[in-house]
C-alpha cells in the first residue's frame, strides 16, 4: 500500500472506506475468538488447551494492491483504477456518501 501522503486527495475517501471495512472485520474476528475462548472456559477445557492465534492479512486491501471493490478483478489480474472503482460506486450509490465526509 502506498503511504497516506502519496494518495491523491480525490482517492482518500475510497481508501478510508477500505480501512473502515477492514477495522470492522478485525473487530468482528476478535469478538468471535473471544467467544470461543469463553466457551472453552465454561466447559472447563481452557486450562488444558494451547491456543495458537495466527493472524495474517494484507490489511485494508485484500488483494494487496491499491484496494478493490471487486476481488474477482484482482484475482484474475484484470487491471482497473481507483477512479474506475469510484465511478462504479457512484453508479451503485455508495461513493457519493463517501465524498460527503
Amino acid at each position: 500500500m502506498a503511504a497516506w501522503d502519496s494518495i491523491p486527495e480525490s482517492e482518500r475517501s475510497f481508501q478510508l472506506r477500505l480501512m473502515e471495512l477492514y477495522a470492522g472485520f478485525v473487530e468482528h474476528t476478535d469478538v468471535q475468538v473471544g467467544k470461543l475462548i469463553a466457551g472453552m472456559e465454561e466447559m472447563g477445557l481452557r486450562e488444558n488447551t494451547i491456543i495458537l492465534y495466527i493472524w495474517g492479512d494484507n490489511g485494508s486491501s485484500a488483494e494487496g494492491q491499491n484496494g478493490s471493490i471487486s476481488e474477482l478483478l484482482a484475482q484474475n489480474q484484470i487491471p482497473n483504477t481507483i477512479a474506475q472503482q469510484m465511478k462504479a460506486l457512484d453508479e451503485l450509490g455508495d461513493s457519493r456518501r463517501l465524498a460527503a465526509r
